[in-house]
């Protein structure tokens, strides 16, 4: 493990490591202060110093191809979501691609960046920022484990079981294959097989999400208008 009490972005941190020297499979990069945390689309990750979890975690997945690559994001949600669950025991989802969501809140997000060398993946290294103890919010969807449970939360322990989970995982990933963890990941999905409201390029629509293809990409079915998929910058949950 490696810690910081402050710095831009852990995984940031992370990937530099892993570009400038050896560091073992499984280190965890932590910091209680992230002064530039990222997410998915270039968003940035604000979370409150000392209150919740954000770290990194290297690992050297150099079986999977870069289209299997999506494998890494179900696992771990998966291994979130199990280990929250624990805790929170309904209303508990997956918001595709990577988010951990309560009710219509967001409580968890997860940022993989991959080196690649070819067609394989060299290193992966998997960034999570999850709500814990923290109680104020400046975004109307976003929540804690603390306001969904009623407590606050030893983030050491938590620490210890979210990574864990998520090597165990992993470990399952590399000796049983990928075709193991989709249907697990669409069981925890938010809102598929509802009738929804998104939007696209081409404006608003009704439609239901089926499920994922095999690259990740998901797979929405538009109301008379047959079965689109979207990459994650393509499409917006509206209601």
């Amino acid at each position: 493990m490696i810690y910081k009490a402050t710095c831009t972005s852990t995984n940031t941190l992370a990937m530099h490591l892993i570009s400038n020297e050896t560091i073992p499979e499984g280190t965890v990069v932590i910091t209680d202060h992230q002064s530039n945390g990222r997410g998915q689309r270039e968003n940035s990750w604000i979370s409150e110093p000392y209150k919740n979890l954000t770290f990194s975690l290297i690992l050297y997945p150099t079986w999977l191809t870069i289209k299997e690559s999506f494998y890494l994001t179900i696992i771990t949600t998966i291994a979130i979501h199990e280990v929250l669950e624990t805790y929170i025991y309904k209303d508990l989802f997956v918001k595709w691609p990577n988010d951990i969501y309560y009710q219509n809140k967001k409580i968890g997000g997860i940022l993989i960046e991959n080196s690649v060398n070819k067609n394989k993946i060299k290193a992966s290294v998997i960034g999570i920022g999850l709500n814990v103890n923290q109680t104020k919010f400046n975004l109307p969807h976003a929540s804690s484990l603390f306001l969904a449970c009623g407590y606050e939360f030893n983030l050491s322990s938590l620490l210890v079981q979210l990574t864990g989970a998520i090597q165990t995982k992993y470990k399952q990933l590399y000796k049983e294959g990928p075709h193991l963890f989709k249907k697990a990941y669409l069981e925890k999905l938010y809102w598929i097989n509802q009738p929804r409201i998104f939007q696209d390029q081409e404006g608003m629509f009704k439609g239901t999400i089926q499920g994922i293809d095999e690259i990740g990409r998901l797979l929405v079915r538009k109301e008379n208008n047959g079965l689109s998929c979207y990459n994650c910058q393509e499409i917006k949950f509206i209601k």
